[in-house]
């Protein structure tokens, strides 16, 4: 652990963890508890375990919350901001990806890209067909295969382009934040 990464405890189940690997949450004047999904806002922060479990019972049990501020909170309709901040930064870090040079689209090039071995993970749209799921993911093996909260048009205007069904994203560095992302999405749902 650097400076440029503290460690954080979650609020839930009190393991701690790398400040990047957790969910900052703050507190509004009025009470409400909202996510700072990208960590940047001033005050006092409380941290959490990005995924649905630790995020609900925070909604059932507000009063955790008064361990970081020393107040009454509300927490009801957390999950639902919290998803809603992260499929913001899918679109986001698509959009980036896609500049960058690190997604392949169109059928045979994804079929190509998943057996060239520098494939980090497989995007898939939520309308793409049962069977050309089924056909990529066997092609995939052990790679993880990732479904987003977008249709095959809107997978592709993310990424400036027509239609795609699946994107294979290929192992950089500029790969790394759109992976966070497709995971917390996934631990999210």
């Amino acid at each position: 652990m650097g400076a440029e990464d503290p460690e954080r405890r979650c609020l839930v189940n009190r393991e701690s963890g790398p400040s990047g690997a957790l969910l900052r949450l703050v507190l509004s004047p009025e009470g409400e508890v909202f996510p700072d999904y990208r960590a940047r806002l001033g005050g006092r922060g409380a941290w959490v375990t990005p995924n649905r479990a630790a995020i609900e019972e925070l909604e059932k049990k507000p009063g955790l919350c008064s361990r970081a501020w020393s107040t009454q909170a509300r927490t009801a309709g957390l999950l639902l901001k919290v998803q809603e901040a992260n499929q913001r930064a899918v679109e986001e870090a698509l959009a980036i990806a896609s500049r960058s040079g690190v997604l392949t689209g169109g059928k045979d090039a994804v079929r190509d890209a998943l057996v060239s071995g520098l494939a980090e993970c497989l995007v898939l749209a939520n309308d793409t067909s049962p069977r050309l799921c089924d056909d990529l993911r066997s092609r995939a093996g052990a790679l993880p295969v990732f479904t987003v909260h977008l249709s095959v048009d809107e997978l592709g205007q993310r990424i400036g382009k027509g239609a795609r069904s699946a994107l294979v994203v290929r192992r950089s560095a500029a790969s790394r934040a759109l992976l966070r992302e497709l995971r917390w999405q996934a631990a999210l749902r």
